[in-house]
């Protein structure tokens, strides 16, 4: 009983540790590091580089995420001047990478300073992709995350 509660202890604290070191985009260049938001240490920030129309940055909540469970998706979008998008059009696609779970995507509601908000569900724990896109004005932004989800 003890060993099972350690192994969990552990995949919490591994699972904290992938979130918080960076996220992965299908392009070379280097992603932010991870960093605890000012205003609320539970929501863990994922920022990716610059290499689209838009920087789209990635608070989740719970920090680390559970299947089964609700997680809320604050998504920012900013231009290449840094200064909020407004009037996009975001969507969240939540995709298990080595296993077909089917669709599981939503629309984003903003909710201003252009920040979006959604909520989903993860089916399963495991490795996940966050996969975020934009458009506005003409131009889109795609951006994947990657999160461990636990029991």
């Amino acid at each position: 009983m003890r060993h099972s509660a350690l192994a969990k202890a552990a995949a919490v604290l591994i699972g904290c540790v992938f979130l918080a070191a960076g996220c992965k985009s299908g392009s070379k260049k280097e992603s932010q590091p991870a960093a605890v938001s000012a205003t609320n240490p539970a929501i863990v920030e994922v920022q990716r580089g610059k290499d689209s129309a838009f920087t789209i940055s990635l608070q989740v909540d719970p920090a680390q995420p559970r299947f089964g469970r609700k997680t809320r998706f604050d998504v920012k979008i900013t231009d290449s001047s840094g200064a909020p998008v407004n009037n996009a059009q975001a969507h969240v696609s939540l995709v298990m990478a080595l296993m077909d779970m089917g669709k599981n995507e939503f629309d984003l509601k903003p909710s201003g300073d252009g920040t979006y908000q959604g909520t989903g569900e993860f089916t399963m724990a495991g490795e996940w992709e966050v996969v975020t896109t934009a458009s506005a004005g003409g131009k889109a932004g795609k951006y994947t995350f990657n999160i461990k989800v636990v029991e």
